[in-house]
């Protein structure tokens, strides 16, 4: 009874790994996550860590490839056995952190780094076990020939089939159990990832895996247009996947499913059983030609097939750009109050008019600081105006370059020096908030209007202050919210306030990172108000729908 119960809960267990029968593999049902669910059973029960799982596969899966660089059969053997080992490590490593709870950052890099290497130290190794060897029906050795098969096999197909069959998966889980069911994951996502963990401390490894991450992501992304236009029509009409009726998802299901097959075939397990028989049969080039050819072929059709099928369905949604927005929503810091130009820029100016003897690499260091000292103490309360909230960003920053030594005359001097730029400073805000406010005030005519901005629970001050209060229906502050850009979550919070639908909704807002990508990304329209910015990094290909330059350009969209 206590055996059959055992049973059970492995069986139960068991289940619960795998995600969908769609895009389970045979060998992997009945072999491989069976052997790594014990594995992970029996690893739990001695307290082995899960990194240290993937760290003992990469070994096994090194030494694996430098057995293959051999023609001796029993070298030959033990590398199919220790890549098999290292297999099962790669099944269990997961499984081990699920049961534990132990997923890391770490953990995440160490598993993509894993395979990478076995598959590595093995087309190393096939260059050196064919280099003397004589090509077939001939005496020349293949020498360079091997390395440049090896090459186009390993870099050029391996690689991007592998790829690409992933993110096929994600799309289908993604379609058939929702985001949560599935780990697609988006270039912008990423690079918005990357850039909120700029300057933290602590984030080394969960900023190494987003950085590396992100290009993988693009890589994917670049070769799927037409997925990307079927995503994001579907994003800007729906605001969700969940949201997207089930018909239309099974639809997409339905010509997705027979590419699964396909997705498992170019993933390890049909690449390992012809690198061991061809090995074993002392004929490697065939596993390396196979890979240039017949894997080829199959990643051709499924990428043509996968892309057919979304501009088919692309078809019967409609391009979201001819749907009229209803809603703009504004970001407020960088964009109302500056026309664009990044807020480190705008003081920069301010010290330069003002003759502040400090270099701007200084301004820069006292900048950030005090940007970093406002986001960590709450030093800007609720009742505080805009004039307040800049006078004690001044401060800091005055501070910090007087005990920096950097600025080189008396505090008296200096603080009527920080009087001066802070009038100067209010005086430009002023001056560009009702330029700002004629805009609002022609849109308003047309649009509904709200506001979505990183602020410190002053914002509704900042507005009577600047006569703004009656332009917006709804103002979403970070500091009421609970979340900040660039998470994408403060734009659903504003597009649910104004309930009415993502693809109805156009944001306008300065920054690229924190309004532009997260709102595009819940599917609604965006304007970049591209001024100066911060640095002059610029991203190749951006997602916005428009980019202008000044805010009254708005006035003629339609």
């Amino acid at each position: 009874m206590i055996i059959r119960e055992k049973i059970d809960k492995f069986r139960t267990l068991l289940r619960a790994s795998m995600k969908s029968e769609d895009t389970e593999e045979w060998l992997d049902v009945h072999f491989t996550r069976p052997i790594g669910l014990a594995f992970a059973l029996f690893w739990h029960r001695f307290g082995v860590t899960p990194n240290s799982i993937t760290i003992l596969s990469i070994f096994l899966g090194v030494v694996a490839g430098v057995m293959f660089s051999f023609t001796d059969t029993l070298y030959n053997v033990v590398g199919v056995v220790l890549l098999m080992l290292a297999n099962f490590c790669d099944s269990t490593d997961g499984q081990l952190a699920r049961l534990t709870n132990q997923r890391s950052m770490k953990g995440r890099c160490l598993d993509g780094f894993a395979g990478d290497t076995w598959f590595f130290t093995i087309y190393l190794a096939l260059v050196l076990r064919l280099w003397n060897e004589p090509i077939p029906l001939t005496t020349v050795p293949w020498g360079i020939g091997g390395l440049a098969l090896a090459a186009v096999a390993g870099l050029l197909s391996h690689s991007p089939q592998s790829s690409l069959s992933d993110y096929y998966r994600q799309i289908h889980l993604y379609f058939l159990m929702g985001k949560k069911g599935s780990e697609l994951d988006s270039y912008a996502q990423e690079q918005a990832i990357v850039e909120s963990l700029k300057g933290k401390s602590n984030a080394f490894w969960e900023r190494a895996f987003h950085a590396n991450y992100q290009y993988y992501c693009k890589s994917q992304e670049r070769r799927t247009p037409a997925f990307q236009r079927f995503h994001k029509a579907l994003m800007a009409q729906y605001g969700s996947i969940e949201q997207v009726p089930q018909e239309l998802k099974e639809r997409f299901l339905k010509g997705s499913r027979p590419l699964m097959p396909f997705t498992n075939l170019l993933t390890f397990n049909s690449r390992a059983i012809l690198l061991y028989v061809t090995c074993l049969l002392n004929c490697p080039w065939i596993y390396l030609l196979f890979e240039v050819t017949i894997y080829n072929l199959m990643y051709i059709y499924m990428h043509k097939k996968h892309e057919k099928l979304c501009a088919s369905l692309m078809q019967n949604i409609g391009e979201e750009r001819q749907i009229k927005p209803l809603v703009i929503l504004f970001d407020f810091g960088g964009t109302l109050d500056t026309q664009g130009c990044h807020w480190g820029k705008m003081l920069w100016h301010g010290y330069e008019a003002m003759g502040v003897s400090v270099t701007e690499e200084q301004f820069r260091e006292a900048y950030v600081y005090a940007e970093r000292k406002l986001g960590s103490e709450p030093l800007i309360h609720a009742n505080d105006t805009f004039r307040r909230m800049l006078s004690v960003k001044l401060s800091l920053e005055f501070d910090y370059l007087l005990e920096k030594g950097w600025l080189t005359i008396d505090e008296q001097s200096v603080r009527k020096m920080q009087t001066r730029l802070e009038d100067h400073l209010y005086n430009k805000v002023e001056t560009t908030i009702e330029s700002s406010k004629n805009t609002l005030e022609q849109l308003r005519k047309r649009y509904r209007l709200g506001l979505v901005t990183n602020f410190y629970g002053n914002m509704s001050v900042v507005l009577n202050e600047f006569h703004l209060s009656n332009l917006f229906e709804v103002v979403t502050e970070s500091a009421v919210v609970g979340v900040r850009k660039p998470s994408p979550e403060i734009f659903r919070k504003a597009v649910a306030a104004m309930q009415v639908e993502p693809r109805k909704v156009l944001v306008v807002g300065d920054s690229y990172t924190k309004d532009i990508l997260p709102a595009h990304e819940i599917g609604c329209r965006t304007c970049w108000l591209k001024g100066e910015g911060w640095d002059k990094q610029e991203p190749e290909a951006p997602v916005s729908d428009l980019i202008i330059h000044e805010l009254k350009s708005l006035l003629a969209y339609k």
